[in-house]
């Protein structure tokens, strides 16, 4: 088994897929609450890690400004997840 080539892996479907799992439904939740389902709860759960350390590190900004983290962290996720993929696939 060859290890797959990062471009491969960053744009996997196995990538983007998750990525639109953890964002989307968290997205459509946070722009009206009748949307939220019990899918945003991955994304959800990042989104309050990732601003309890915000908090943590810069106390001051408020909540929308944490959403630049969890994407990035939403999308080192969905990497991650891509890489095994494509790992198990090829």
């Amino acid at each position: 088994m060859t290890a797959p080539s990062l471009r491969r892996v960053l744009v996997a479907p196995a990538t983007i897929a998750t990525y639109l799992l953890l964002v989307v439904p968290l997205a459509l939740g946070w722009l009206k609450t009748s949307l939220l389902s019990p899918l945003a709860l991955p994304g959800y759960l990042l989104y309050t890690i990732g601003s309890a350390i915000g908090n943590l590190v810069a106390p001051r900004f408020e909540l929308w400004a944490y959403w630049i983290p969890f994407l990035t962290g939403c999308y080192a996720v969905s990497v991650a997840v891509g890489y095994a993929y494509e790992r198990l696939t090829t």
